[in-house]
């Protein structure tokens, strides 16, 4: 671990240790759950932007538009730039969920998948009419 990622683990732990107190452990978990989840949030739509951006520069360079391509490339750099730091940001932010927690490791919750029995049954009924 970098300096600078014990720094931010350090200062990112006396934000939520803040709340010290009786009955306080729900909510300084509650805060470095949060953190976590936004930092998650954060890098998945930095990654996002970043493979956008990619396609963008390779039809540009296919299509010989070199300035259009230079600029995309200069972007790049700059997004790359930024993706370590949500990388550090998000990493510091598993430490402290675990030190808050004892030990548990974070880690995004699967998206739910409630489907109402009614339109489960329709769907099924379609998929034997079809088969």
């Amino acid at each position: 671990m970098t300096k600078n990622v014990s720094k931010l683990i350090e200062m990112k732990l006396a934000v939520i240790t803040y709340h010290n107190g009786d009955n306080m452990n729900y909510l300084m978990k509650g805060i470095a759950r949060d953190a976590c989840y936004t930092s998650y949030n954060s890098l998945q739509y930095k990654r996002k932007q970043m493979s956008d951006t990619i396609c963008e520069f390779e039809e540009a360079a296919v299509a010989n538009h070199e300035a259009k391509a230079t600029a995309l490339a200069n972007r790049l750099d700059n997004m790359q730039i930024e993706l370590e730091e949500l990388i550090e940001r998000h990493e510091a932010d598993k430490a402290v969920y675990q030190i808050i927690t004892d030990g548990e490791q974070w880690s995004p919750q699967s998206k739910s998948r409630n489907v109402p029995a009614a339109l489960a049954k329709k769907v099924a009924a379609m998929k034997k009419a079809v088969a």
